[in-house]
């Protein structure tokens, strides 16, 4: 009888826990990694992965997937279309919730996911924006002593559910004062969890304010903090430079995450439009619909207004938004991971969205790893897959070790190389060497 369920054999594994990167195969049995041993032992099942690398499978920790088309019966809104193109990118897990927002009650919603049985880990932070929805409050409202205590029973509830952690919108809710900033904060850190925040302000000339509200809100709090998309809010001049040294010398347990793209995504109505473009890099011809009938126009004067007032949201990439180069330092720091800020739409049955949902982590290893050799493979599978894990506290994931869950990505490092693009259909192509994807020890996705 076989003594392994499913056998990698001759792989380049590559542990970033360990700092582990050798020719070996791994045994799998029972969802959990076995063995890694020099010889291929007998299994049900034989991939040849000579020539390839063994990593961890991929850790989204920011994205917006949990959105699409709900199973018939189901009160709640699972990913279905976005699990499939997460694992066709080299994600096991993923996390939703993020910017303030996600399904609530979060316990309904994670157990609505346990029924659906999708083929990839999906996380959920509990969003305060969510909570300020519930207790009927708008973004540009303040929420009273009263609310905040009771948003902050609510928060204590979602993460007894299974939430991983809080996370914040505070630039789509201005109405967020820094009184419940550290509540909601100072709830997570009772529970032993983080906090994920979209910070208040995303213009070079406040970049360093909001960075400092940041790091007083976990020194105050006593949570663990991970910037959300950190270059997106943090640009421009010498911002990340100075962003990182005060966030290194304050010693607090901050953390961050960045996409690995130069266009922003968000919605037509969100306050950040607020203002017009005057902070920005971009203008309005630089917004590319995303979603709904126009998508795969650029804004006028005109239909932006439209749209703005239209009655349900439009989502838009902000080309230009970020200079490359930001992204390039912000990923050379130790504390900062690879997310993606998915969120993809379904609408007339055709997919749209950005391309970072399906390229990123692909995107990602051929240019920042393979082209622009800013450090070695192992560093980049680190910031794929253990620092979220460790942020997440998923001490069985973001590892190749034996008695780790058996989540996996083999490909070929050589080849790896993003194909989405901006456009209907074409931002959800797969990427080009992923060879193969194996989640909870079964293989859910094999590519080219």
């Amino acid at each position: 009888m076989p003594e392994f369920d499913l056998v990698v054999s001759g792989a380049r594994v590559i542990d970033p826990e360990t700092g582990r990167d050798e020719v070996l195969s791994v045994g799998v049995r029972g969802g959990l990694i076995a063995a890694l041993c020099k010889d291929a032992p007998a299994g049900r099942r034989h991939i040849n992965g000579e020539g390839l690398v063994l990593s961890p499978g991929f850790i989204d920790i920011h994205t917006h997937e949990d959105g699409l088309e709900p199973p018939p019966g189901e009160a709640f809104q699972l990913p279905e279309k976005a699990a499939a193109c997460a694992l066709r990118t080299g994600n096991t897990t993923i996390a939703g919730g993020n910017c303030g927002y996600g399904n609530y009650p979060v316990g309904d919603y994670l157990a609505a996911l346990a029924r659906a049985r999708l083929p990839i880990t999906c996380l959920s932070f509990v969003g305060n924006i969510s909570l300020r929805n519930t207790l009927g409050l708008d973004n540009y409202t303040q929420a009273s002593p009263s609310q905040i205590a009771r948003m902050k029973t609510l928060a204590l509830a979602a993460l007894d559910e299974g939430a991983i952690g809080i996370s914040f919108g505070l630039q789509y809710a201005p109405g967020t004062s820094f009184a419940e900033l550290i509540a909601l904060a100072g709830a997570a850190a009772e529970k032993n969890t983080f906090v994920a925040v979209h910070m208040r302000h995303d213009t070079p000339k406040k970049a360093i304010e909001t960075t400092r509200e940041i790091i007083a809100a976990c020194r105050i709090s006593g949570a663990p903090v991970q910037i959300s998309h950190f270059a997106a809010n943090v640009y421009g001049g010498n911002n990340i430079a100075e962003a990182s040294r005060l966030i290194i010398e304050s010693g607090l347990d901050i953390s961050a995450d960045v996409y690995p793209y130069n266009a922003w995504a968000t919605g037509l109505k969100a306050a950040v439009f607020d203002n017009g473009f005057d902070d920005f890099n971009f203008g309005v011809e630089d917004l590319e619909i995303l979603s709904g009938p126009r998508a795969g126009e650029r804004c006028t004067p005109e239909s932006f207004r439209e749209l703005r007032a239209a009655a349900h949201d439009t989502a838009v990439a902000c080309h230009n938004a970020i200079p490359m180069a930001d992204i390039e330092e912000a990923y050379k720091l130790p504390f900062v991971c690879v997310a993606s800020d998915a969120h993809l739409s379904v609408d007339g049955g055709r997919v749209k969205g950005h391309p970072r949902s399906a390229g990123s982590p692909a995107r990602f290893l051929r240019e920042f790893v393979r082209e622009k050799k800013l450090f070695p493979l192992i560093e980049g599978i680190k910031k794929l897959t253990l620092l979220p894990a460790q942020r997440c506290g998923l001490s069985r994931k973001g590892r190749v070790q034996e008695g780790c869950d058996a989540d996996l990505c083999l490909f070929d490092p050589q080849t790896i190389t993003d194909t989405a693009d901006f456009g209907p259909e074409t931002c959800a192509l797969p990427p080009r060497g992923i060879k193969c994807v194996i989640a909870g020890g079964r293989v859910v996705y094999e590519g080219v």
